[in-house]
């Protein structure tokens, strides 16, 4: 897995992620992957090392206004999984 992504079904649960997030782990806001493409068309891109700690600051929001997927690149194209 070369990084995790976080998916959103609203902008707003987008957003109220960014600020649970912020100081808990690095990430970055981009567009979601046409591999998943669900949800606002938001997601947050980080470390697999940090997915215990997004797990648990993203608990804050209610359940099902996110989901995780662990990302792969290779040379055959994207791989979501969702984790």
């Amino acid at each position: 897995m070369d990084y995790c992504a976080a998916v959103f079904v609203s902008t707003h649960a987008a957003i109220t992620a960014q600020r649970l997030l912020k100081g808990v782990c690095p990430f970055l806001t981009m567009p979601v992957l046409r591999e998943i493409s669900r949800g606002c068309g938001i997601s947050i891109r980080f470390d697999p090392g940090h997915l215990a700690a997004a797990r648990a600051a993203l608990s804050a929001l209610p359940e099902g206004q996110y989901a995780f997927y662990g990302i792969t690149e290779g040379p055959g194209g994207i791989e979501a999984v969702p984790l």
